[in-house]
């Protein structure tokens, strides 16, 4: 009977931390968080046509993809690096919104808002840059090295 318990175990630990499932896990959990955090920022409906539920979703993607990387690649043993899939790939890859990013700047052009297309697309890219630099810093300087 125990040794059935550890098969099962051993088993059952190896479906856990296959690399397809982390990734089906976060990305599908990263969608659940794209979807309601996108309704909870559009849902006041003061955004007036800029695409900010995605602005923040990048921004704060870019922010835990950042933080992710430090403390899984930096500061875990190499032992916990498939959590990396989970978090980074998975997660980070499920939530952000990238093609939805370029679609709403091309739709902002068609409209001819070309200065929100503008302003979306440096915004985006310098905020995002900021959040993962700011993800480095506080990550670095909260979590010891292990």
């Amino acid at each position: 009977m125990k040794e059935t318990f550890l098969l099962l175990g051993d088993w059952l630990y190896a479906f856990l931390t296959h690399r397809l499932t982390l990734l089906a896990v976060g990305g599908t959990l990263g969608v659940y968080a794209r979807y309601f955090m996108s309704l909870w920022i559009g849902s006041p409906g003061w955004t007036r046509g800029f695409p900010l539920s995605t602005f923040v979703i990048n921004v704060s993607g870019s922010f835990l993809l950042g933080a992710a990387a430090i403390l899984i690649r930096e500061r875990l043993p190499p032992a916990y690096g498939y959590l990396y899939l989970l978090v980074g790939t998975g997660f980070c890859g499920g939530y952000t919104t990238f093609s939805t990013f370029e679609y709403e700047t091309f739709q902002l052009t068609s409209l001819g808002s070309w200065g929100q297309a503008l302003a979306n697309v440096l915004g985006s890219v310098a905020a995002g840059f900021l959040g993962v630099l700011l993800a480095v810093v506080l990550v670095r300087g909260l979590v010891p090295r292990g």
